[in-house]
């Protein structure tokens, strides 16, 4: 075993963005999954790693970091190759002001919307989703012009702000996809048709070194 290990729940957008970072940064480590159906987070033996019982959490050593804001400064902190922050006070700014924002712009609306339709309740929640994609949508929008003919959200080379959002878009994405989602006014799938720059984005991400190690697991049975 690796001295790092990362605690995560397949398919949790904030799960996905530490291991994103782990494979950014090169950082060999252990991925242990825990089952949300089995409530693994909540037993005993995990909750003596993190008493709150929440994920991701990483291990690393002697240190064990829990939250996923608090894990991507260590992750920056103590492996400074591939920086994650920008290289200047202006940059970073902009980076952690992405990031802060992440939880209540993106994967929070987009939970509410792709939960019910992973749980077969499109259809008795569908004016309900209707509604709730619609500042979604204007988010997404607002990524899309932010862009532009950049390939990061902020400065030169990817950051913490891209592998903050990009797991939430995936989610989704997925979600979208799903064939009650076709009762739906998403207008979200395919990515290149609605938002072609947020595509090129998403492909260049799925290119990086590591990727397919930190891809959802039960994703790839579906």
């Amino acid at each position: 075993m690796t001295q790092t290990a990362c605690y995560f729940i397949s398919g949790s957008p904030s799960c996905w963005t530490v291991m994103l970072a782990l494979a950014v940064k090169g950082v060999p480590y252990d991925a242990i999954r825990l089952s949300n159906t089995m409530g693994d987070q909540k037993a005993e033996a995990f909750r003596t790693i993190n008493p709150r019982g929440t994920v991701p959490v990483l291990v690393d050593g002697d240190v064990t970091v829990r939250e996923t804001n608090a894990v991507l400064a260590y992750l920056n902190a103590a492996y400074p190759e591939n920086p994650l922050f920008g290289s200047n006070p202006a940059e970073t700014a902009a980076i952690w002001q992405i990031v802060q924002e992440a939880e209540s712009r993106y994967r929070t609306p987009i939970g509410n919307i792709t939960r019910p339709i992973f749980r077969g309740k499109t259809s008795e929640k569908a004016d309900e989703l209707n509604e709730a994609i619609v500042p979604v949508r204007t988010d997404l929008k607002e990524l899309e012009s932010g862009l532009g003919e950049r390939d990061w959200l902020v400065g030169t080379h990817l950051t913490a702000a891209d592998l903050a959002l990009y797991p939430a878009v995936m989610q989704l994405l997925r979600g979208a996809t799903k064939d009650d989602a076709s009762l739906l006014d998403l207008r979200v799938a395919p990515l290149a048709e609605y938002f072609p720059v947020l595509a090129g984005w998403c492909n260049r991400i799925e290119v990086l070194p590591g990727y397919d190690s930190a891809y959802p697991p039960h994703w790839r049975d579906d």
